[in-house]
C-alpha cells in the first residue's frame, strides 16, 4: 500500500506539469457578437472569441516585403501561412476556426485598434459561392476604448498592403463588413 503512494504522487505531480505546459497564453483574448445577417440565423447574434498570442512586429512584416520583392508572391504567401498568430472561434462549437497570420495593436486616441489578417474563407453564409481572387485576405478591425470595450468589423474578402515602416492596412474589400458588438477585451 505504501509504496502505491509515491508513484500516485508522482503521476499527479506529472499531469499537473503536462496541464500548465498545454495551457495557452494570450497576449490579449476578446469576445465579440457579429451582428445577425439574413436567412434562417437572422435572429441569433453569434459569438466569437478572439485569441492574440503575439503581435506581428515591425520586422515580421519587412520579412514579408523581402520575401515578396526576392522570391515572388507565391512565397510570400507561404510565409505569410507559416505565421501563427493567434484565432477566431465561434463559441459554442459551431463554425469553423480561422487562423490570424498577422496582428497589430495601434494606439489611439481613445484607446486602440486591432488589425488582425487571415486567409478569407468561406464560414459565412452570405459569402458562400462568392470568392474573388483578388481579395484573398479576411481582416477584422477591432475598435476599443481605453476601458477594452468596444465595436468592430469583418471583412470576409479584403485585401492588403505591407509597409515598410511596419504596417498592415487594409486597401480595399469586395464585400460589406459585418458588425461586430459588444466587443469585450477578456484578459
Amino acid at each position: 500500500m505504501k509504496k502505491t503512494r509515491p508513484f500516485a504522487v508522482s503521476i499527479v505531480v506529472l499531469l499537473f506539469f503536462v496541464l500548465i505546459l498545454q495551457a495557452k497564453t494570450y497576449v490579449d483574448e476578446f469576445e465579440a457578437k457579429i451582428l445577425p445577417g439574413h436567412g434562417p440565423d437572422a435572429r441569433m447574434a453569434r459569438k466569437f472569441i478572439i485569441a492574440v498570442e503575439k503581435y506581428t512586429t515591425p520586422e515580421d512584416v519587412v520579412g514579408l516585403i523581402e520575401v515578396f520583392k526576392n522570391q515572388g508572391y507565391k512565397k510570400f504567401r507561404k510565409a505569410f501561412h507559416k505565421m501563427k498568430k493567434g484565432f477566431i472561434r465561434p463559441m459554442g462549437g459551431l463554425g469553423t476556426k480561422v487562423t490570424i497570420n498577422a496582428a497589430q495593436d495601434i494606439p489611439t486616441a481613445s484607446g486602440r485598434e486591432i488589425i488582425l489578417v487571415g486567409e478569407s474563407q468561406s464560414w459565412d453564409q452570405d459569402s458562400i459561392g462568392r470568392v474573388d481572387r483578388r481579395f484573398p485576405y479576411l481582416v477584422v478591425k477591432l475598435h476599443l476604448d481605453d476601458k477594452g470595450k468596444g465595436t468592430g468589423e469583418i471583412y470576409v474578402q479584403a485585401n492588403i498592403r505591407l509597409y515598410s515602416q511596419g504596417a498592415i492596412r487594409m486597401t480595399g474589400y469586395n464585400l460589406p463588413p459585418k458588425q461586430l458588438v459588444g466587443v469585450t477585451t477578456l484578459n
